[in-house]
């Protein structure tokens, strides 16, 4: 009875452990300030994913060059198959830094002719999105107007069709269904993404 006692209290021990030290989910993706469409040039048209330089400030301090495809991209959708959807945290004249990894790290990068920029607000109008898995409950919840203390419509999950009808600041005007519109979060307070479009 012993020898069952420990090999039990073993296995729970092992159990307990794996789950405690198990790695933490990687955080959603930070929003920024909009997204930099990177196609590759017109040179590049050989199937190569274009390859971006990246700096620790715009043009000083070269970080290495990475292909468009090893960085994070955005769960957004891309109508053509050479279009590489960027978050841009900051802008600067023609540079942007965007992030090379998932821990967030991020370098400057240069726009080229072939690449576009757009704010969050004109990106998002007219696109089709669910809310990510996994969120708290108070952004799961579609509101009568873009407060969080507006009246509440419904609570949504991420099998909820929405389309984005408007941008206002942090919240997002949405059609639920063809039938029902309202106000949803679409970033949380640190500036990550609540949405994933489609």
């Amino acid at each position: 009875m012993g020898s069952f006692r420990r090999i039990a209290l073993l296995l729970v021990t092992t159990l307990l452990c794996g789950t405690a030290f198990a790695a933490p989910k990687p955080p959603r993706p930070e929003a920024g300030i909009g997204v930099l469409l990177v196609r590759p040039a017109l040179a590049d048209r050989d199937g190569a994913p274009p390859a971006l330089v990246l700096y620790r400030e715009p043009g000083v301090g070269r970080l290495g060059e990475w292909s468009a495809p090893s960085l994070p991209l955005f769960p957004l959708p891309v109508g053509d198959g050479d279009l590489y959807p960027l978050a841009v945290v900051m802008k600067r004249g023609e540079w942007f830094r965007v992030a090379y990894d998932e821990a967030g790290r991020s370098g400057w990068v240069e726009r080229q002719r072939n690449w576009s920029f757009l704010s969050w607000e004109e990106y998002l109008k007219g696109r089709s999105a669910r809310l990510l898995p996994g969120l708290r409950k108070p952004y799961c919840i579609l509101r009568s107007e873009p407060t969080g203390q507006a009246p509440e419509l419904r609570t949504l999950s991420p099998s909820n069709a929405l389309r984005i009808v408007e941008v206002a600041g942090d919240r997002a005007r949405v059609l639920l269904d063809l039938s029902v519109i309202g106000w949803l979060q679409w970033r949380d307070e640190d500036g990550r993404l609540l949405i994933g479009l489609r």
